[in-house]
């Protein structure tokens, strides 16, 4: 018998899963779509104040949605970023290599940030407008 297969599941557990994913699914757009509208509050209120900086791009506030839910899953304080377990912290972070190891490093190009720096992908720049 081989015990590293997956058992069948119940027609219940696949109503739960059904449920689970619907709501896992609204809630990622949900959270796509602030990550969207914060972009455009930011890009709309700096050009009402007359203030010439760059527009602050989607990949800062992805960043700051990673860190937060970092933070809060190994259970820390996102707001002065103290508390968390560092034996979770670390279980993320290799959870994440496998990620980047098996899905982006074994496919090269496929899904990479190709060429793109950090501070590009996150939107973090000291470029101002004319002076």
């Amino acid at each position: 018998m081989n015990t590293d297969s997956c058992p069948i599941p119940t027609p219940q557990e696949r109503s739960f899963l059904a449920i689970q994913q619907a709501a896992e699914q609204t809630m990622l757009e949900k959270v796509s779509r602030a990550i969207s509208d914060a972009t455009a509050e930011v890009t709309r209120n700096v050009q009402d104040a007359g203030l010439e900086f760059e527009p602050t791009s989607e990949g800062y506030f992805m960043f700051a949605v990673q860190q937060a839910t970092f933070v809060r899953l190994c259970g820390g304080n996102p707001d002065t970023l103290r508390g968390g377990n560092s034996e979770v912290g670390e279980h993320v972070i290799r959870n994440c290599r496998n990620i980047i190891d098996t899905y982006w490093k074994s496919h090269t190009g496929q899904g990479a940030l190709k060429s793109t720096s950090l501070s590009q992908a996150i939107g973090h720049s000291n470029k101002r407008g004319p002076s």
